[in-house]
């Protein structure tokens, strides 16, 4: 019991010698004055903050961002989603590992990761106390579970096989000429089922 007490007594203490080590200033209110003020940043740091803020005030009002009438960056989002968000769109996908073409399989559909979600990410969660405190939860995905379903893609080919990977791929609407085979060839057996 006494060790307990001398450990939390030294933690204490270095607490407090480390609080006032630390060089704070006020970031609202008048300088020094502490009762009516937030400590949390030094005072280097909120010149450097106001400074930069100044410098970006002068530079957006010399040299404004430009205004203009249509984008292109829009339409090329635009022309990828109704290019790909057709439920029988016929693609072409290269697997690629190690620098070389792994597999190649003609999809339909598009590819899709395998962290998208039909419902929220997210749940707000209240606590219950009188000030009616809330936090953001991670909400558990259909199937109850929670977590991440790793870094990757899935996609069906035209025979209807399901394909996930975990890896660097190229996605086009028209099958392009390899000069090598790849390392991994699907071959569909047609006398299943």
């Amino acid at each position: 019991m006494k060790q307990i007490v001398i450990v939390l007594a030294s933690l204490v203490i270095i607490l407090f010698l480390v609080g006032a080590l630390l060089p704070t200033t006020p970031i609202a209110g008048k300088r020094g004055d502490a009762k009516d003020s937030v400590w949390a940043v030094t005072e280097i740091q909120a010149e450097d903050q106001e400074r930069t803020a100044r410098n970006f005030k002068v530079l957006a009002i010399a040299d404004p961002a430009p205004s203009f009438k249509e984008s292109q960056e829009r339409k090329n989002l635009i022309r990828r989603l109704t290019r790909f968000n057709v439920p029988n769109k016929i693609s072409y996908i290269y697997l690629i590992n190690f620098g070389r073409v792994m597999s190649f399989y003609t999809i339909k559909g598009k590819v899709s990761s395998v962290n998208s979600m039909l419902t929220c990410t997210e749940q707000i969660v209240f606590d219950g106390r009188l000030d009616h405190s809330a936090q953001t939860v991670p909400s558990p995905d259909l199937d109850g579970s929670y977590g991440s379903n790793g870094d990757a893609i899935f996609f069906f080919t035209t025979e209807d096989v399901y394909v996930e990977w975990n890896g660097d791929y190229m996605l086009c609407d028209q099958p392009l000429q390899m000069a090598t085979q790849p390392e991994l060839v699907y071959v569909v057996d047609k006398t299943e089922n």
